[in-house]
């Protein structure tokens, strides 16, 4: 338990280091630009709007060049893409490996994806239209509407894209796992599964359950039948 907690602790710093000294290396010119344009305006403008134009331009600066930046959030896009895909080379390729079973028997790789995940969200929602694509969102659940142009839509969003593939990545991964606990447990063949788990994901969970039956494992035992006993 301690060793899992030092890990999450380990990763999740490293992480937001990253995150930090990313946002300290926004160009000194974004800066110089958005205070030669507050000064422009300011000589063409009122007194009343140059005040806002400038506290609302400072507000931009301040929000790029913080922890929630979009530059942050690309970074974070980058650890959630690349991050996972040693796990995944472990359980592939060496399943049965002692190093696979200390990295991925606990919850401590899920966790940091998860919590990579949120990063995202949060920072998204941090931006100054962060909630705008939430409108637009509900149009994907309108049955009278067109929902797959509407998620076309919603994929001109870098930070919605960003969200999604980060979605994605950490379920399949969590799904990998299963599947590879379950071939352990069971003596059953996966790294078949667990790729293809990592391509497409679904397909993965279709190929390890159409390995159980070929084999003669038969099924994973279904949990919910005795937590709600259901009767055959």
């Amino acid at each position: 338990m301690k060793w899992s907690l030092c890990l999450i602790s380990s990763l999740w710093v490293v992480i937001i280091t990253a995150l930090q000294t990313s946002a300290f290396m926004t160009p000194a010119s974004r800066v110089v630009h958005t205070q030669q344009s507050s000064l422009s305006l300011a000589q063409l403008n009122s007194d009343s709007i140059t005040t806002t134009l400038v506290a609302s331009s400072s507000l931009h600066v301040a929000s790029e060049s913080g922890l929630l930046s979009t530059e942050n959030i690309k970074t974070a896009f980058n650890i959630a893409t690349f991050g996972p895909q040693l796990p995944w080379l472990f359980l592939i390729l060496l399943p049965n490996n002692v190093i696979t079973k200390k990295l991925l028997g606990g919850y401590e790789i899920v966790t940091i994806c998860c919590l990579v995940h949120f990063f995202i969200v949060s920072a998204s929602i941090a931006q100054p239209d962060g909630t705008a694509p939430m409108a637009e969102f509900a149009d994907v659940f309108d049955p009278n509407g067109d929902p797959q142009r509407a998620m076309v839509g919603m994929m001109q969003y870098p930070n919605f894209v960003s969200e999604e593939w980060s979605h994605v990545l950490t379920w399949d991964l969590f799904v990998g796992r299963w599947i590879w606990l379950d071939g352990l447990r069971r003596g059953v063949f996966t790294s078949h599964s667990v790729l293809l788990c990592n391509l497409i994901g679904p397909p993965g969970l279709l190929l390890h359950w159409l390995t159980c039956i070929i084999t003669g494992k038969g099924l994973p035992k279904n949990e919910a039948k005795s937590i709600l006993e259901i009767e055959e």
